[in-house]
């Protein structure tokens, strides 16, 4: 127990102590072998300076806010729990679920997590790394050795933009350098560092990796869509599916952006969590597009009148079987 304890501790520990030593490396060799050595100019040193340290303290906190705030759990709703459960146990979803869900398994019941033993709201799933269930789950990242979602979505959004930035940055200024002493050779091997050369490339390399997913979260984003549902088909209500009807949860570019990152321009730029406008802010329910919700229940109306119809129309032939075979059968019930 004690070494499956220690075990887990390191495998949390290690992504953070990682990721934060390659930010600070990354500042050493740009401002510390780059810019206050080789820049003659002053007013270019100090603007590279502030640059390239605003986007390293943004990194850094946007990182550890993804880590603090964590994603949010329905365990945290004693609403949703049902800590005496025993697997064969008959249980019935209670009333905020009924009312406020749309999503479903795969043959039509409310979901339910057994292994935490608490119904799952929309967009909730089990995360088996961090054995339980996450609010609006989108990706276990073993970055930062936590789950995405709900809570921590949008700090890890302006975590990949700015840390992004913060890697091209670093590539432009140690490039530079790489740029003078192996092409036009106007730097000397004492001005050179192997630090230079290598926190190129890490930096290119991260950056290049950093910027493909972040515009793949930011499209995900704008969609409305977390990156478990671009993959896994989401059954509904009414017998319905992400794959037939579309995504419910889509209300538009704007209203999904704002839903997620905030209502104004400096809460999209700043580690800063304000209640949006939009839909609501407990990750327990989620807002759906109202023209896909009709449309989900007039296809339900349609279906439940053909079904009838078709069950009426099976009793009437049957009937009329049974009229048609009458007169061939004898008081004895058999055929003569």
């Amino acid at each position: 127990m004690v070494i499956t304890n220690f075990c887990c501790l390191i495998a949390s520990t290690f992504p953070k102590f990682l990721c934060t030593v390659l930010l600070l490396w990354g500042y050493y060799s740009a401002i510390f072998k780059v810019d206050f050595v080789l820049v003659r100019s002053a007013l270019l040193r100090i603007a590279i300076f502030l640059f390239v340290s605003i986007l390293l303290i943004l990194s850094l906190v946007l990182y550890y806010l993804v880590v603090l705030v964590r994603p949010g759990s329905p365990l945290e709703c004693s609403l949703l729990c049902l800590p005496d459960y025993k697997d064969g146990d008959v249980i019935s979803p209670p009333s905020f679920l009924v009312n406020n869900t749309v999503t479903v398994t795969h043959n039509g019941l409310y979901r339910f997590c057994r292994k935490c033993k608490v119904w799952k709201p929309d967009r909730c799933h089990h995360c088996s790394s961090c054995n339980k269930c996450v609010l609006r789950m989108d990706h276990h990242c073993p970055w930062f050795a936590e789950c995405i979602g709900f809570r921590n979505h949008k700090f890890f959004v302006q975590f990949l933009g700015y840390s992004a930035l913060f890697c091209i940055t670093i590539a432009v200024v140690t490039g530079w350098a790489n740029y003078r002493f192996f092409i036009t050779e106007t730097l000397s091997m004492d001005g050179f560092s192997f630090h230079i050369l290598f926190a190129f490339f890490t930096s290119i390399m991260f950056g290049l990796c950093l910027l493909i997913f972040s515009i793949f979260t930011d499209y995900q984003l704008l969609k409305n869509r977390t990156t478990i549902e671009s993959y896994e088909s989401q059954s509904y209500r009414y017998r319905q599916n992400s794959h037939t009807l579309g995504n419910i949860f889509d209300n538009g570019s704007k209203r999904n952006w704002c839903s997620i990152m905030g209502n104004t321009f400096i809460e999209w730029l700043l580690p800063i969590r304000r209640h949006s406008i939009y839909g609501y802010n407990d990750g327990l329910r989620y807002e759906v597009n109202e023209r896909l919700y009709r449309k989900m229940q007039e296809d339900a109306v349609i279906q439940k009148r053909l079904s009838n119809k078709l069950q009426k129309y099976k009793l009437k032939q049957s009937k009329v079987r049974e009229d048609a075979v009458r007169p061939f059968i004898g008081n004895s019930g058999y055929i003569h």
